[in-house]
């Protein structure tokens, strides 16, 4: 039990300590930081009971594999997801004294994250064992950490240019959306046709890597940018 539980973590604890880091101005309060950590655990767990909840009006028929993975993606993955930690990085830290600069939202933001993705680590290694910890920590928990980065930088732009908070605020959340349900669609659709044509399949692995790299170096620049390095 417990080389599962360290197997889930210690992707989370890297980058915890990676973007902590980063940070080259005064640095977070880590009581704070815990803080926002927890509000990921409770987006995760809202977010399961949101699924639960309007599992009623889940869409049961779709004229294909095609649809059925833009669904999945979409509409029960990233749209749900991003809102619960977006709901509670603006719950927990948006008020907050300590939330005094560009660097703060994206550190505040990836600490929901991985919050968010180190319950959900647990979850699937716990069902899936040792095996799907390797695959989840090389891409699912960054990926989760760079759709935070993303939402973070708008985060933060609506804190400090409020004349435009709305406006920053529908980005915080409408870009992690993209993002993490173009990633999803590609792996579940990837997965769907793996049966029926595997040269297809291979495609859709290679973009699915391409893809992945595009969104580490969109999130890093974020990162550089907003650290001054």
């Amino acid at each position: 039990m417990l080389i599962i539980l360290a197997a889930s973590l210690l992707p989370v604890i890297v980058l915890l300590v990676y973007i902590y880091r980063k940070d080259q101005y005064q640095k977070e309060p880590l009581s704070l930081l815990l803080k926002a950590l927890l509000g990921g655990v409770l987006a995760g767990l809202m977010d399961i009971a949101l699924l639960t909840f309007f599992r009623f009006a889940e869409v049961t028929s779709f004229s294909s594999g095609l649809h059925h993975s833009l669904y999945q993606a979409f509409c029960q993955a990233a749209m749900p997801e991003e809102f619960c930690k977006l709901f509670f990085l603006y719950l927990f830290i948006w008020k907050s004294k300590y939330f005094d600069e560009y660097y703060d939202g994206l550190e505040y933001a990836a600490c929901v994250g991985l919050g968010f993705a180190g319950l959900e680590n647990l979850m699937y290694v716990l069902e899936g064992g040792l095996a799907v910890a390797v695959g989840r920590a090389l891409f699912a928990v960054p990926a989760h950490f760079f759709f935070a980065i993303i939402m973070g930088y708008f985060f933060a732009f609506a804190k400090f240019r409020p004349w435009k908070k709305s406006t920053y605020l529908a980005l915080a959340y409408i870009c992690p959306v993209i993002l993490h349900g173009i990633y999803d669609f590609i792996l579940m659709y990837g997965e769907f046709i793996q049966k029926t044509d595997t040269a297809v399949a291979s495609v859709l692995n290679l973009i699915f890597y391409i893809f992945f790299i595009f969104v580490w170096k969109t999130a890093n620049k974020r990162i550089q940018r907003m650290s001054g390095q």
